[in-house]
């Protein structure tokens, strides 16, 4: 049975037609198109498929499988997702050897489910007051919150803590029917103090939990140019507790002196993104970004299980959407993150297969799950087997790679280099990932990224002459290559 025909179409019915419906229209095609009754070409080809469908759908234990399987793999109009694979090879050769198999997975949106208003906010912004951020620094974030302010809706929760080495509740969550009011007490935030961000998450998090609701989109935003010390471990144990209780926590560090590993962690524990600002310029777009996002959010807490087949190892995954990342496998599991109405989920597989006998083998399922809040829909599940055919015969050339996996391991593997940088220079290894900058240079050049791989080059030099990076420089090739996955070669002069 082939789900991946819509034999509905082919014979003109709906997904809900009743047997009468199907085998009328059935006898109507198949006269129209039986090769007795003309002679035109095509006419058997046709045929064949009519007779396809109707030897499915018009029978009905089949056509309860063929429904259900097209649901698992979101083929139904009642599938809350879709994904689409491509393969870097459509067969391999038999042979004893371990060979590398690239899939290239797209989930989206089902196409059938139309964009709907969004759902209300429930959005807290949890700002960094500290010394630090006195000045011009603290005054850009007051103004992007004020150009915030403007663009919330009337259904939309909204509050606004602040912390150093405590933390202020300036906006108790509320719709803001005041908005003079509300801007009014932003602009009054003074900059002093130290820098405790468990301070502010606590309060952050308190104030979201007055109006949580399963129907709203539930989201902390925390910004902080420094770097807090001793409550590390209960940040991310926030975090963890946050998405518990659905809500995401969106990270941004603004200037050199914050920790990235930090902030980088919080977000990936809570099912949500993080962000470097190079300059308090870029907070108010950054903002708006995040409204834009929130505001097509269509699936939250996806998850991807991999349940795999004997002979094949999953080696690594790489989420490419909204930014490149490296995906952790826990017992089978991987945690994907969100989900929007307007851009797929592109992930990118990294398979080693072991020896196979000829024929069509099965060598994954993988399983995609998550809640659709805009459609009040939870536990939506959508499965798609990995398959691939296995010949005795060895191609006398490597077929040619699809061009998109070429790109994306173009990236993918800058991604992995600056990786290794950063292990070379954990283990004391200063002239080995000086050396891995400098090839990480030399490949940004060629993707047209002079901007990135001018900053790789400073700093292997900066390396090679002092044994350090500057922490800018680091932050800038670190959150640079993980945005690879969105340019196209752009070329930044």
């Amino acid at each position: 049975m082939e789900t991946s025909r819509d034999y509905y179409t082919v014979l003109g019915v709906p997904p809900d037609a009743t047997p009468e419906e199907i085998k009328k229209a059935y006898r109507q095609l198949a006269r129209q198109y039986h090769p007795d009754a003309q002679e035109a070409p095509g006419t058997a080809m046709l045929f064949r498929e009519v007779q396809a469908a109707y030897d499915v759908i018009g029978d009905a234990a089949k056509r309860a499988a063929y429904d259900r399987t097209r649901a698992d793999v979101g083929l139904s109009p009642e599938s809350a997702f879709q994904i689409r694979l491509q393969y870097s090879r459509d067969v391999l050769p038999c042979i004893e050897e371990e060979q590398v198999l690239y899939v290239l997975a797209n989930i989206q949106a089902a196409q059938a489910i139309q964009r709907r208003q969004r759902l209300p906010l429930n959005l807290g912004l949890v700002l960094d007051r500290s010394t630090s951020m006195q000045g011009p620094r603290l005054d850009q974030v007051k103004a992007a919150t004020c150009q915030l302010i403007d663009t919330l809706d009337k259904d939309d929760s909204f509050s606004v803590v602040t912390f150093s080495d405590h933390a202020e509740v300036v906006w108790a969550s509320q719709a803001v029917n005041d908005p003079i009011r509300a801007k009014a007490k932003v602009n009054a935030i003074q900059a002093s103090g130290g820098t405790e961000i468990l301070q502010g998450m606590l309060a952050g998090l308190g104030e979201l939990e007055k109006r949580r609701r399963t129907q709203a989109i539930n989201r902390l935003i925390l910004l902080t140019d420094g770097q807090t010390y001793g409550d590390e471990d209960k940040c991310l144990a926030q975090a963890v507790e946050a998405k518990r209780r659905g809500i995401s926590i969106t990270c941004m560090g603004l200037g050199e002196d914050w920790n990235d590993t930090l902030l980088d962690a919080i977000a990936s524990r809570s099912g949500g993104t993080s962000a470097y600002v190079t300059n308090a310029d870029d907070v108010s777009r950054l903002f708006r970004d995040q409204l834009h996002g929130l505001g097509t959010l269509y699936a939250s807490d996806l998850q991807m299980t991999v349940r795999r087949s004997e002979g094949m190892t999953l080696k690594s995954v790489f989420r490419l959407t909204p930014y490149l990342v490296r995906l952790t496998l826990d017992q089978d599991v991987i945690s994907l993150g969100t989900l929007q109405t307007d851009s797929p989920l592109t992930l990118l597989l990294e398979l080693i297969i072991h020896s196979h006998p000829p024929g069509t083998h099965r060598l994954a399922q993988l399983e995609i799950t998550g809640d659709v809040p805009i459609l009040e829909r939870r536990g939506e599940r959508l499965r798609q087997d990995l398959t691939l055919d296995f010949t005795p015969q060895t191609p006398s050339a490597p077929p040619a790679v699809p061009p998109a996996i070429l790109s994306v391991l173009a990236k993918i593997t800058i991604f992995q280099m600056q990786e290794n940088a950063w292990k070379s220079l954990e283990k004391g290894d200063v002239a080995e990932a000086t050396r891995r900058l400098e090839a990480m240079a030399t490949r940004l050049l060629d993707l047209g990224e002079h901007q990135l791989a001018r900053a790789a080059l400073l700093e292997a030099g900066r390396l090679a002459r002092s044994g350090h990076l500057s922490p800018a420089g680091r932050k800038t090739i670190k959150y640079g290559t993980r945005s690879l996955s969105l340019t196209q070669g752009r070329s930044h002069d």
